[in-house]
């Protein structure tokens, strides 16, 4: 395993040791031609119509958004590339080989977990159970949008203080993605603690709410952030394809 020091009061400095983020609406984004996308639309097959209504409804979410953002900073991190796994503190995770390979020049890793809350969800939920199909399901693609939102949010946040000491930051990645077994949210909330957001994992490690997302990102001299490389990668669904 690699194991790499690294200056830990600089960094306690920096990010603190944990730590939740103030978030306002006006830090969030919803791209119409995200939603569009999410449609398997492009903004040239719509109508003015559904321009119209997804407008309407981003307007609407975003009055019933509850963004929260947390992180722990640990620079207890050893890889293992060739069992393809990260060990932080005592807890290992079975990242696979996409996720340990970016983590394999990080000398610490933050640990994070952001939610939209539930009142978007549940506006999709109720939407749907009153035959409004359409609306449902926009809402319920702002919702994701929203909630990736504040991940973007909380990653720039960490990416833009480390840049003033010379750090980077890798890409972000949460379990359920780059074969990473979503089993291992229950390593990684026990790891998170408390600062959870308030999200609640049920037994077979769904979020609650489920507009939430947990993850990982390294940080270290040596890392950058890329764009991702979807062609290295089989899950189709990822939200993050072709995105960054």
């Amino acid at each position: 395993m690699d194991n790499i020091k690294t200056d830990t009061v600089l960094l306690t400095n920096l990010l603190g040791r944990s730590k939740e983020l103030q978030l306002s609406n006006d830090d969030l984004k919803v791209p119409v031609e995200n939603i569009l996308k999410g449609m398997g639309m492009e903004r040239s097959d719509a109508d003015e119509y559904l321009l119209s209504l997804i407008d309407e409804l981003i307007v609407t979410c975003f009055k019933l958004v509850g963004p929260r953002a947390s992180y722990v900073l640990s620079e207890q991190v050893q890889v293992d590339l060739s069992a393809n796994k990260v060990m932080i503190e005592d807890t290992e995770l079975l990242t696979g080989k996409i996720v340990s390979s970016f983590m394999k020049k990080c000398v610490a890793v933050v640990l994070f977990s952001v939610t939209c809350g539930n009142g978007v969800e549940g506006l999709s939920k109720r939407l749907m159970k009153n035959g409004h199909a359409l609306e449902g399901f926009i809402v319920d693609l702002i919702g994701s949008e929203l909630t990736e939102s504040i991940a973007g949010y909380l990653h720039n946040d960490i990416e833009g203080k480390l840049e003033t000491v010379g750090y980077g930051v890798t890409n972000r990645f949460s379990p359920g993605y780059c074969n990473w077994p979503v089993s291992d949210q229950q390593k990684l909330f026990s790891l998170l603690k408390e600062n959870n957001c308030g999200i609640k994992l049920t037994p077979s490690s769904l979020m609650l709410p489920i507009k939430s997302v947990s993850g990982i990102l390294g940080i270290g001299p040596s890392v950058k952030r890329v764009a991702y490389k979807c062609r290295i990668c089989n899950d189709e669904k990822c939200i993050m394809r072709e995105k960054e």
